[in-house]
């Protein structure tokens, strides 16, 4: 008696072809509830998580910043964008790097006008001078950067130190508020 009569061949194509079908749904839910794992380990209030981010922002065809971050986490009801670990970079009209800017964490608000960093953080000019802080905000409508920390700026030959600071970045002026002290060594200013 042979098996493989049409008629049984059909039934065994038929079979093969429901176990496929079954296979493949079963993959989908497998993965479905795979990202309902992991949208549910995202912290309350968080939509949108990335991690080792490195975005450049382009006007023009030229690049104006870019950061750098070890991961950016956007807040659904506020809006604002949380950074760990952020490093900027900022770019002149040639698109030489005009300075950098690191710093433990920030926010940026969810219009992008309102930045806040804390922890370490470091502003470097390509004119040579660095500025150390503890907490520093930027108001990118009135340009101005703004602390009540500590701060110190080290440039060729020139130390200040002082408490609180704002930076009228227009101007390319700095003012330091309170308990100001500095010293000029004219060997390094040559």
């Amino acid at each position: 008696m042979r098996y493989f009569k049409p008629r049984n061949l059909l039934l065994v194509l038929a079979l093969i072809l429901t176990l496929i079908l079954l296979a493949v749904i079963a993959l989908r839910y497998r993965t479905e509830s795979q990202l309902q794992s992991l949208v549910k380990a995202l912290p309350k209030g968080i939509d949108v998580s990335l991690q080792d981010i490195d975005y450049t922002h382009l006007e023009e065809g030229r690049a104006r910043w870019r950061l750098v971050a070890q991961e950016v986490e956007r807040q659904s009801e506020s809006g604002v964008l949380g950074l760990v670990a952020p490093q900027l970079s900022f770019y002149d009209e040639q698109g030489e790097v005009k300075g950098s800017l690191k710093a433990g964490k920030g926010d940026v608000s969810d219009d992008y006008q309102q930045v806040r960093l804390r922890g370490d953080v470091v502003l470097e000019n390509s004119a040579g001078y660095s500025l150390y802080t503890e907490s520093i905000d930027y108001d990118h409508t009135t340009q101005m950067a703004t602390t009540d920390a500590h701060v110190r700026m080290v440039a060729d030959g020139v130390h200040l130190e002082g408490t609180g600071l704002v930076f009228y970045l227009k101007q390319d002026r700095l003012q330091l508020k309170a308990d100001v002290k500095g010293s000029l060594d004219s060997k390094q200013m040559e």
